[in-house]
């Protein structure tokens, strides 16, 4: 009935007014859930600073956020002195790429990969069957809609500075990952081991050619965050991940739709 729902949202209004939509109904059948389990979780200060600061430009939820946020603290305690690298394949308008920066431990390489509505074309070509409610409904996100007054390096150069002061660097690339990705930075993201990897692409193919990219490069005992694992309407990403190498064995799912994979 939701994959319904969505393909119904998708067909009605337009980009920008999608988006709106699917998050309020989000938050709203999350505060019934909380409201009938009687469940109040305890937020930390600088999360909900964080919070009141990317909320407008985040296609994630609270509680989502919430755990990345949870997520880069554990992985900051197992990786606290060592230099790593981190990479997000998904960026959007930059929510979870700033709550990862704020928080993420000092001496990391950030890596921040996203088409930015330039390569929606590719992105409609590339729909895979396992995408198929997409078909007919979903329409990328265009430098016209979503991305209207958006732009990536400002994005960068917000994010550099406070960075600069934990030994941190980050650099965000436009590309539609991986046909569109130069040859230097691609020598630049393989020469790097990753700790933390949070993929949020929505469909099959960019999801399983990320993780094909990455397994190769990760750190010892890293940590894989799948945005939409579990959401109805995006069933490419947990068919990219049943179909790679992923230890599904050593993952959990979370409420919100996510999956952490502890390598």
């Amino acid at each position: 009935m939701f994959k319904y729902i969505r393909s119904f949202i998708g067909k009605l209004f337009p980009e920008n007014i999608q988006m709106v939509i699917i998050i309020f109904l989000s938050n709203f059948f999350w505060k019934l859930r909380k409201y009938f389990l009687s469940v109040v979780i305890d937020y930390p200060n600088e999360f909900l600073i964080n919070w009141e600061n990317i909320k407008k430009s985040s296609s994630q939820d609270k509680e989502r956020n919430f755990t990345i946020y949870q997520v880069i603290n554990l992985h900051n305690e197992i990786f606290k002195d060592k230099e790593t690298g981190v990479i997000e394949f998904g960026v959007d308008r930059g929510g979870t790429i700033t709550t990862i920066s704020n928080f993420v431990k000092p001496k990391t390489k950030i890596y921040a990969l996203d088409s930015f509505g330039v390569y929606s074309d590719d992105i409609k070509k590339n729909v895979s069957n396992f995408d198929e409610h997409y078909k007919g409904s979903y329409k990328p996100f265009t430098k016209q809609t979503r991305f209207k007054n958006f732009n990536y390096k400002d994005l960068e150069t917000s994010l550099s500075e406070p960075l600069l002061k934990k030994n941190c660097s980050i650099k965000i690339i436009c590309c539609y990952f991986p046909d569109s990705l130069n040859d230097d930075d691609i020598k630049e993201l393989s020469s790097t081991r990753y700790s933390f990897v949070h993929f949020d692409f929505d469909l099959y193919l960019p999801t399983l050619e990320a993780i094909k990219f990455i397994l190769t490069k990760l750190e010892k005992n890293a940590i894989l965050l799948f945005d939409d694992y579990n959401f109805l309407n995006q069933e490419g990403v947990k068919a990219a991940v049943l179909e790679s190498e992923i230890n599904i064995k050593r993952s959990i799912q979370t409420q919100g739709g996510q999956l952490i994979c502890f390598t």
